[in-house]
Protein backbone atom coordinates (compact mmCIF):
# COMPACT_ATOMS: atom_id res chain seq x y z
CA UNK A 1 0.00 0.00 0.00
CA UNK A 2 1.40 3.14 -0.31
CA UNK A 3 -0.23 5.43 2.41
CA UNK A 4 -2.51 7.84 0.42
CA UNK A 5 -6.41 7.29 -0.30
CA UNK A 6 -7.04 7.11 -3.69
CA UNK A 7 -8.75 10.77 -4.99
CA UNK A 8 -12.55 11.15 -4.70
CA UNK A 9 -14.88 10.48 -7.78
CA UNK A 10 -14.66 13.15 -10.01
CA UNK A 11 -11.82 14.74 -9.11
CA UNK A 12 -8.43 15.10 -11.25
CA UNK A 13 -5.49 13.45 -9.76
CA UNK A 14 -2.36 15.55 -8.27
CA UNK A 15 -0.10 17.02 -11.64
CA UNK A 16 3.18 18.14 -10.49
CA UNK A 17 4.10 21.08 -11.82
CA UNK A 18 7.27 21.76 -13.79
CA UNK A 19 9.43 24.35 -12.64
CA UNK A 20 11.25 26.71 -14.57
CA UNK A 21 14.91 25.88 -15.14
CA UNK A 22 17.18 29.08 -12.78
CA UNK A 23 19.22 29.33 -16.04
CA UNK A 24 17.18 30.43 -18.48
CA UNK A 25 15.36 33.48 -15.95
CA UNK A 26 19.01 34.42 -15.31
CA UNK A 27 19.78 34.12 -19.03
CA UNK A 28 16.93 36.86 -19.83
CA UNK A 29 17.77 38.63 -16.61
CA UNK A 30 21.28 38.98 -18.25
CA UNK A 31 19.91 39.79 -22.00
CA UNK A 32 18.01 42.88 -20.59
CA UNK A 33 20.28 43.98 -18.36
CA UNK A 34 22.84 44.64 -21.75
CA UNK A 35 20.53 47.12 -22.46
CA UNK A 36 21.15 48.86 -19.45
CA UNK A 37 24.68 48.32 -17.72
CA UNK A 38 26.92 47.32 -20.97
CA UNK A 39 26.15 46.18 -24.51
CA UNK A 40 28.64 43.12 -25.36
CA UNK A 41 29.71 41.46 -22.10
CA UNK A 42 26.35 40.69 -21.05
CA UNK A 43 25.01 39.85 -23.85
CA UNK A 44 27.59 37.24 -24.52
CA UNK A 45 27.06 35.97 -21.36
CA UNK A 46 23.10 35.58 -21.59
CA UNK A 47 23.70 33.37 -25.09
CA UNK A 48 26.18 31.12 -22.79
CA UNK A 49 23.59 30.61 -20.12
CA UNK A 50 20.90 30.11 -22.72
CA UNK A 51 22.94 27.51 -24.41
CA UNK A 52 23.18 25.86 -21.08
CA UNK A 53 19.90 26.45 -19.72
CA UNK A 54 18.64 24.66 -23.26
CA UNK A 55 20.66 21.35 -22.52
CA UNK A 56 20.02 21.03 -18.90
CA UNK A 57 15.58 21.76 -20.64
CA UNK A 58 16.27 18.73 -22.93
CA UNK A 59 17.91 16.49 -20.51
CA UNK A 60 15.00 17.39 -17.50
CA UNK A 61 12.37 14.91 -19.94
CA UNK A 62 9.91 17.95 -19.48
CA UNK A 63 10.21 18.39 -15.74
CA UNK A 64 12.02 21.47 -16.13
CA UNK A 65 10.48 24.79 -18.76
CA UNK A 66 11.61 27.34 -19.63
CA UNK A 67 12.29 27.22 -23.45
CA UNK A 68 10.33 30.72 -24.19
CA UNK A 69 12.71 32.69 -21.88
CA UNK A 70 15.68 30.91 -23.22
CA UNK A 71 14.34 32.20 -27.32
CA UNK A 72 13.68 35.38 -25.57
CA UNK A 73 17.06 36.02 -24.17
CA UNK A 74 19.10 34.81 -27.52
CA UNK A 75 16.89 36.91 -29.64
CA UNK A 76 17.40 39.82 -26.85
CA UNK A 77 20.82 39.94 -26.45
CA UNK A 78 21.32 39.15 -30.60
CA UNK A 79 20.08 42.59 -31.12
CA UNK A 80 21.50 43.96 -28.94
CA UNK A 81 25.19 42.82 -29.93
CA UNK A 82 23.54 43.53 -33.67
CA UNK A 83 22.57 46.81 -32.67
CA UNK A 84 26.31 47.31 -30.84
CA UNK A 85 28.50 46.39 -34.23
CA UNK A 86 25.99 48.59 -36.16
CA UNK A 87 26.51 51.52 -34.19
CA UNK A 88 30.26 51.09 -34.05
CA UNK A 89 30.33 50.38 -37.97
CA UNK A 90 28.50 53.91 -38.23
CA UNK A 91 30.93 56.07 -35.69
CA UNK A 92 33.89 54.48 -37.43
CA UNK A 93 32.49 55.38 -40.96
CA UNK A 94 31.38 58.74 -39.96
CA UNK A 95 35.19 59.12 -38.40
CA UNK A 96 36.48 57.99 -41.37
CA UNK A 97 34.49 60.73 -43.27
CA UNK A 98 36.03 63.57 -41.48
Amino acid sequence: MSGSPPPPPGSQPYQPVARTDGAAIAALVLAIASFVICPVIPAIVALVVASTARRNIAASGGAVQGLGLCQAATVVAWVNIGLFVGGALLAALVLMAR
